[in-house]
């Protein structure tokens, strides 16, 4: 991905991410940052085809919350998807996979820390974005470019701005740690209902941690089918501990 255009250009790309924070009473005792680094002009066309298939499941392409591709509440039929029946969530996360896996200009990028492992486990945020950011920068490279947009719920959104403005001034926080070259500008937040983007990071990682969420009967079954369709491998990550 390390590559700069025909004009000797900087590749420029646009990084959407979010979070699954780790909960230990419900056996989820790794913190999650993650996404998608998306070439600028990849975007729109992933967009149309979310805008799509939008007007066909709500009947409009219109951005709000009652139009929303939020994973958790179509897995677990909460609104916007409250009524629809197992076979047609299913379908609607088929459509979303389809999506995320037929270009391989969508690089899938996150950063998995096991809270349970931490002196302080209340820092797994802050280290798992340490790390999405490292990896993020070792994906994009020192030709390229790009800019962090985040969903507006994820992690504490000040903390967040403040901890990747020294990661860019100093480097990551640790003594193996990098710079911070290629992400330019602060992070930047969005309401997740007005970006069809950080819905597909949202998607993506709501997949990525399928398997170590615990969840079970019919509808895991059926989902790990879908994820068995495609690799969806991450072409960046950081996994602690090994």
């Amino acid at each position: 991905m390390s590559e700069v255009t025909s004009k000797g250009e900087r590749a420029v790309y646009v990084t959407y991410f979010d979070e699954v924070k780790a909960i230990p009473e419900n056996r989820q005792d790794r913190y999650w940052v993650g996404g998608l680094c998306v070439p600028l002009d990849e975007i729109a066309k992933v967009e149309a085809k979310l805008n799509d298939l939008s007007q066909e499941v709500f009947g409009t392409k219109e951005l709000n919350e009652a139009t929303e591709f939020h994973a958790k509440a179509i897995y677990f039929s909460k609104f916007p998807t409250r009524d629809w029946k197992m076979a047609k969530r299913l379908e609607v996360l088929d459509r979303l996979f389809g999506i995320l896996t037929a270009s391989d200009k969508i690089k899938r990028v996150f950063a998995s820390i096991n809270s349970k492992k931490l002196y302080a486990p209340e820092k797994a945020g802050e280290y798992a974005f340490a790390h999405f950011c490292e990896r993020t920068q070792m994906l994009v490279g020192k030709s390229n470019v790009t800019m962090l947009i985040g969903d507006m719920d994820a992690h504490k959104n000040a903390q967040t701005i403040k901890e990747f403005s020294q990661y860019r001034i100093q480097g990551t926080p640790w003594e193996y740690g990098i710079e911070i070259n290629s992400i330019v500008d602060c992070v930047h937040f969005a309401h997740s209902h007005h970006s069809r983007m950080i819905q597909l990071a949202d998607f993506y990682l709501f997949a990525a941690t399928h398997n170590t969420s615990g969840r079970g009967g019919d509808m895991a079954t059926e989902f790990d089918k879908i994820l068995n369709k495609a690799d969806f491998y991450a072409h960046r990550y950081k996994w602690w501990p090994n």
